[in-house]
């Protein structure tokens, strides 16, 4: 019974890690169509924006490799440090949405 509990508890654990590649896919694109509404039309909020969703959806993973295979940090610390470019990102997202249009 313990044997079954173990593998599904793996199972669980790879298929979660490979689910955060969805999230890395659609961050991409989403920023590269923001990146791509600010080269057309020279508007710097869609700049922030892309920046953002980068930092928000995209850094993360990576980091997070780095972090647990790497460098070994414990838990608490990895959670605290991968939290940065989420919060950078969506002050970015945040102010690209609030910066008033320049024409």
């Amino acid at each position: 019974m313990l044997a079954i509990l173990q593998l599904d508890l793996e199972t669980l654990r790879t298929v979660r890690q490979v689910s955060e590649i969805v999230p890395m896919i659609l961050g991409l694109a989403i920023s590269y169509l923001a990146y791509t509404a600010y080269r057309q039309n020279r508007s710097r909020p869609m700049l922030y924006i892309a920046i953002g969703f980068i930092l928000v959806l995209f850094v993360q993973a990576p980091l997070a490799l780095i972090f647990i295979h790497i460098l070994e940090l414990p838990t608490p610390l990895l959670n605290s440090l991968l939290q940065i470019p989420e919060f950078a990102g969506l002050g970015l997202i945040l102010y690209g949405l609030w910066t008033p249009r320049r024409d």
